[in-house]
């Protein structure tokens, strides 16, 4: 029986932050979610669990072998490799190519095997996944979508006894994410998936969430998650509530018993002064007045110490909890001029139709299509960075391209360096206040980029896209698809009420139904 079973881990970074402390983990027979906000180490656990890391403390048990899936595979991106080979059956069809050219070599055969159908089969394979039917093509010409098919095609087809996958619907369309969903319906195996796909998490039995208040385990799908999350949001919201009425009160009570004292001490020194009393009796009332009064202060200072204590540490699971900013600079121009022409383009491959469009000031395209209909190639090509294309392009204003790998930032500077490196009129004390937005406050604007998660580099790169100086236009490339889904709602909404102009490209209809969409251009695919 597979198993894979976490015993309080613990994860330090090289700065000596703690990620995360004492997580225990069991996964469960089915497809199993495994959720989180951006930066709160979910990567990082999967990498524990798969032994590309060693925990800082605890340990990690696992019986079976491990299948893992990874959202930035950037050994493909950057080597040579084939499609055959990335598939591992280009021996295979060697040694098919040698008996068809007459050897009889025994060796051949052996590799073989009962694969005489081998090519013909893959290449069905291929067809049905909508990827080039071309086994000497290499993956690092294939889009990311395409890309992300072809990776998830094998690890299904493995031997792993267990499933790990890591967004596995990101840069996917529609149609490879009903194959997705499908293929996890059938597998048998245990499956564990780190998304922030709603469509994609209605699909398991039970979801982890990951915070820094450790993890926590809920039995069904996103919908009952969110629901027990809801719920348990508004209870915390309502106990907050009532703990600062319960301090409002002690202190309204202390203010009075003050007031009360400093009547009853006026009256008793009025009382000393007249003579009326002996001054022995008031000597004893006074020292006892004054015990009572310590007494009471006490307790008010315990009661106030206690409420302080627990809304401290309600508000701290409540700051936790919430979502983080995504903060986009304004433009501020109103004059509605013309950024950027296409006039009779075609591009090379893909999408083979000629595009004409005219893109304006303060509008927001979405480009929509299948994987590998040439969607980050247009937006390449305006960009001008590809230049493979009929037609003319005439760019009036600055762009600014962010890919799906956040090629724009420097993997080995500062969030900080790089913010300030591309927005050099920014002060830095704007830029720190920026960056305290998307939650990174005091030291930790000196992380590395590279150590940052995927959602942590979104959130950054967008940050130093829309505060480049001179209005560029925003060429966004699934910008979506790192985001954790509250993440996500902010970033529509910022770019809802973006005054700039934008062009975006994703799959996920949710995030685009709420940008305030004003044009779209639909790729189809190519025949």
């Amino acid at each position: 029986m597979p198993a894979l079973i976490s015993h309080h881990v613990s994860f330090q970074l090289d700065t000596g932050e703690w990620l995360f402390k004492d997580i225990n983990f069991s996964l469960p027979e089915g497809v199993t979610g495994l959720v989180g906000r951006n930066g709160s180490g979910k990567s990082v656990f999967l990498s524990l669990l798969t032994g590309g890391l060693t925990p800082t403390q605890g340990s990690v048990s696992k019986v079976g072998s491990i299948g893992h899936y990874s959202q930035l595979p950037s050994a493909l991106l950057n080597s040579q490799v084939t499609i055959a080979q990335f598939l591992e059956i280009d021996n295979k069809r060697s040694a098919l190519d040698a008996i068809a050219q007459g050897s009889c070599d025994p060796r051949w055969f052996e590799i073989v095997g009962d694969d005489w159908n081998l090519e013909a089969q893959t290449l069905e394979t291929l067809k049905n996944l909508r990827l080039p039917t071309d086994l000497d093509a290499k993956c690092c010409q294939l889009s990311g979508g395409q890309l992300a098919l072809l990776q998830l095609y094998k690890l299904f087809e493995s031997d792993a006894k267990i499933l790990l996958l890591d967004e596995p619907s990101n840069h996917i369309d529609s149609v490879g994410k009903t194959w997705l969903i499908s293929r996890l319906r059938q597998t048998v195996k245990p499956v564990l998936v780190v998304s922030h796909d709603r469509e994609l998490l209605r699909e398991v039995s039970g979801i982890y969430q990951l915070t820094a208040l450790g993890l926590h385990y809920f039995q069904g799908n996103y919908d009952t998650f969110y629901a027990q999350q809801s719920q348990q949001s508004l209870a915390l919201d309502k106990r907050i509530s009532q703990l600062e009425s319960e301090r409002k009160r002690i202190e309204r009570q202390a203010q009075i018993n003050r007031e009360k004292a400093q009547q009853r001490e006026s009256q008793g020194n009025r009382k000393r002064h007249s003579g009326s009393q002996p001054k022995i009796l008031m000597d004893a009332m006074k020292g006892k007045a004054e015990l009572s009064r310590a007494a009471a202060l006490t307790n008010q200072q315990n009661q106030l110490a206690r409420n302080h204590a627990k809304l401290s540490e309600l508000k701290k699971q409540q700051e936790v909890l919430k979502p983080q900013a995504v903060y986009l600079h304004n433009a501020q121009h109103a004059k509605k001029r013309t950024l950027v022409i296409l006039d009779h383009l075609r591009l090379d491959f893909g999408y083979r139709e000629p595009i004409d469009l005219t893109i304006k000031h303060m509008e927001r395209w979405h480009i929509e299509g299948d994987n590998g209909t040439g969607k980050s190639t247009l937006l390449k090509a305006i960009q001008g960075q590809h230049q493979y294309f009929h037609g003319h392009l005439k760019r009036m204003t600055q762009t600014v391209y962010l890919d799906q790998y956040f090629g724009l930032l420097e993997p080995s500077l500062s969030l900080l360096d790089n913010l300030m490196k591309y927005c050099a009129a920014l002060p830095e004390s704007d830029a720190r206040v920026l960056l305290a937005g998307i939650g990174f406050r005091k030291d930790t604007v000196y992380r590395k980029v590279g150590d940052l998660s995927g959602g942590e580099k979104m959130k950054l790169a967008m940050l130093v896209v829309s505060h480049i100086e001179g209005e560029p236009l925003l060429l966004l490339d699934e910008p979506d698809n790192h985001l954790d889904i509250d993440s996500k709602k902010i970033l529509a909404s910022a770019l809802h009420q973006f005054k700039g102009s934008f062009v975006v490209v994703s799959h996920d209809k949710d995030f685009v139904s709420e940008l305030g969409i004003t044009r779209t251009l639909t790729l189809n695919q190519s025949q």
